[in-house]
């Protein structure tokens, strides 16, 4: 076996990852990697005309065009033509939309498994976003 037989692959690779880069110059990692979840936290955010492909979600936000592309196993995203300082802001406001998705989620989950278990999950909410489990026996 020839060196070049292993090296072209590695060279095809780079190049393939260099490619994938650019489409998304500019743009900072998030700490998303699922698709679905992003486009739910933009919706949160308030964003609209959304356009979803495979590894790509595009649409308009309160903070300018926005576009998010999945590089590797993480979305990158960006304010088109915006100060890095905006696509920070706006990538702070992912993160908190993103967190309140996945607490809901995990409050559903519990009220799913209480029942299971034959108790009630009573959950209270408070104005910070803290939210309080008690669990109850069912009657």
């Amino acid at each position: 076996m020839s060196l070049e037989v292993l090296l072209i692959p590695v060279g095809i690779a780079a190049i393939r990852e260099a490619r994938s880069t650019d489409l998304c110059e500019k743009c900072k990692t998030t700490r998303v990697t699922d698709q679905q979840l992003l486009h739910e936290a933009l919706l949160v955010m308030g964003a609209t005309d959304l356009s979803v492909a495979e590894g790509r979600i595009t649409g308009n936000s309160p903070y300018g065009r926005i576009t998010f592309q999945r590089i590797g196993e993480v979305f990158l995203g960006r304010v088109d033509n915006a100060e890095d300082v905006i696509t920070s802001d706006m990538l702070a406001a992912l993160d908190m939309s993103v967190g309140g998705l996945l607490q809901q989620r995990t409050i559903a989950s519990l009220h799913l498994r209480a029942a299971e278990l034959g108790m009630v999950l009573v959950s209270q909410t408070a104005a910070n976003g803290d939210v309080q489990l008690v669990f109850e026996q069912a009657a």
